[in-house]
C-alpha cells in the first residue's frame, strides 16, 4: 500500500489547502454577513479528516497518464472540486439515512439545527436549510472547475466526465433507497450488484480514472476499456469492504455510526448472502429484526450474530478476495506511466485489505 499511501500524504494537504483558500476568499467576499458563517460551517465540513480517495485516483491518473510537462497545481483545484462533490453527496446521505454524524462531527443538518437555536427547532427545517446548503456545495465545486487554469478542450471533456459521474450516482441513490427497508427483497438478485456499480464502482474508481485521464492527454477508446476492466472490479470490491465495514467495522473506520447500515435496512451483497443462505425459519427470524422500523441494539447484534452463523460474511469476504484478483489483474493493461505504478499497486492493496473488520 506504500505507494498509494505515499502519493495521498503529499496531495492530501494540497487538496484541502486548495479548499481552505478557497473558502477563505468566499467568507470575505460574502455578499451578505449572513453567508459567512455558513461559508465557516462549509469549509469545516468538507474539510474534516477523510481518505480523499476520489481526488486522489483522478490525480493520480492524471500524474499517470500525462507526458511531458505537467500542471498538478491547476489539477489539485480540480480535485478539490471532486472533494466538495464528496461532500455535497455525504450530506444528501445523512439526510436520507437519518444520520446525525459524519467523520468524527455531526452531519450537516444537525449542525444547520444547532445553529437554527431557539429550540426546541424544526429539525425538517433543519435538513431543508442542509440540502440547499449541498446546493452551495455542488455550486461551489463548479466554481473551482471553471477557475482552473486549463485549455477549454480539456475543460470540456473533464465536465462531461463530472456530468456522468453525479448522474450515475445518483440514479444508485435512487435504486438504494427503493431497495431499503425491505423494498428490494422482490429485486432481481443482481440488484445490490447495480447499486454498487453506480454508487461505488464509477463513481470511487472508475469515473475519476476517467477524468485523470481525460486531462491528461487525447481520447483512446481502447484505454478507456482497460480503466474499466480494472476500476469496475475494484470498485465492486472497495464498495463490499463497506459493506462488511458498516456490519462488523468500527466508526472510527466508517465515519459514521457502526450499525447505520443495518438500522436502515440496507439491501447489500452480505445482506443479500445471507438471505440465501438461510433456511426458510432463519429467514423468517432475520427478516423480521431486518424489516422493523425501529430497530434496538440486541436486534442489531442478534443480526450480526445471525449473518456470521449463515456464512455470509466468509461467502462476500470471499468475492472481495476474487474481485481484487481481477482488478490486479487488469492493472498491467493500463498504459500508465512508469511512476504511477506503484501509486495504483497501493490502491489495489489499500482497497484489498479489511483491517478495521472484526466478526
Amino acid at each position: 500500500m506504500d505507494g498509494f499511501l505515499n502519493f495521498s500524504k503529499e496531495y492530501i494537504p494540497l487538496i484541502d489547502g486548495c479548499i481552505s483558500s478557497f473558502y477563505k476568499s468566499k467568507v470575505k467576499n460574502a455578499a451578505f454577513p449572513f453567508m459567512k458563517h455558513y461559508y465557516r460551517d462549509l469549509a469545516a465540513y468538507s474539510s474534516r479528516p477523510g481518505k480523499r480517495v476520489r481526488p486522489l485516483v483522478m490525480l493520480a491518473s492524471y500524474s499517470g497518464y500525462k507526458k511531458g510537462k505537467s500542471d498538478m497545481e491547476e489539477a489539485v483545484k480540480l480535485a478539490a472540486a471532486v472533494e466538495l462533490m464528496h461532500s455535497f453527496l455525504l450530506v444528501q446521505d445523512d439526510i436520507i439515512d437519518r444520520s446525525e454524524s459524519r467523520r468524527g462531527g455531526s452531519a450537516l443538518h444537525v449542525m444547520a439545527g444547532e445553529r437554527m437555536g431557539r429550540p426546541p427547532f424544526d429539525m425538517s427545517s433543519a435538513a431543508g436549510v442542509a440540502v440547499v446548503l449541498a446546493d452551495v456545495i455542488f455550486s461551489n465545486a463548479l466554481e473551482l472547475v471553471a477557475s482552473a487554469e486549463i485549455c477549454n478542450r480539456a475543460r470540456r471533456r473533464f465536465l462531461s466526465v463530472f456530468a456522468s459521474t453525479y448522474e450515475m450516482t445518483a440514479w444508485g441513490q435512487v435504486l438504494d433507497i427503493e431497495m431499503s427497508s425491505g423494498g428490494g427483497l422482490d429485486s432481481p438478485k443482481d440488484t445490490p450488484f447495480t447499486i454498487s456499480k453506480l454508487k461505488t464502482a464509477y463513481y470511487t474508481i472508475m469515473y475519476p480514472l476517467l477524468m485523470g485521464r481525460v486531462l491528461a492527454g487525447p481520447d483512446d477508446a481502447a484505454e478507456e476499456e482497460a480503466i474499466r476492466a480494472f476500476a469496475i472490479p475494484l470498485g465492486m470490491a472497495f464498495q463490499i469492504r463497506d459493506d462488511l465495514l458498516g456490519v462488523f467495522g468500527a466508526e472510527t473506520e466508517t465515519g459514521k455510526p457502526s450499525d447505520s447500515d443495518l438500522a436502515e435496512g440496507k439491501m447489500t451483497l452480505l445482506i443479500q448472502n445471507a438471505i440465501d443462505a438461510f433456511d426458510s425459519r432463519g429467514k423468517e427470524a432475520f427478516l423480521k429484526l431486518f424489516l422493523s422500523p425501529r430497530k434496538t441494539e440486541a436486534g442489531v447484534k442478534k443480526m450480526r450474530r445471525l449473518i456470521i452463523e449463515s456464512g455470509a460474511h466468509e461467502k462476500t469476504a470471499a468475492e472481495h478476495d476474487r474481485l481484487i484478483e481481477e482488478a490486479a489483474a487488469a492493472l498491467p493493461s493500463l498504459s500508465l506511466l512508469k511512476k504511477a505504478v506503484p501509486v495504483f499497486q497501493g490502491l489495489v492493496g489499500a482497497v484489498a485489505s479489511l483491517k478495521g473488520i472484526s466478526y
